[in-house]
């Protein structure tokens, strides 16, 4: 299943993720507050650094 993640990063940034799979969100919730929250997205790993919490979304065209 793919959707929308938004991450909020510990600088107060957001990141969103668009057409993500579900899985890779579990990845990142499993390593919030970690200094680096390393994934794999489309076969490359991926640092997007220290996540405070992820939210989730069953829709993939959230900001269109």
């Amino acid at each position: 299943m793919t959707g929308t993640a938004v991450l909020y990063k510990e600088n107060q940034q957001t990141v969103i993720l668009r057409n993500i799979d579900k899985s890779v969100v579990e990845q990142i919730k499993k390593q919030c507050g970690w200094d680096h929250c390393i994934c794999n997205v489309d076969n490359k790993e991926v640092d997007y650094g220290h996540v405070s919490h992820v939210i989730w979304m069953d829709r993939a065209d959230i900001g269109d």
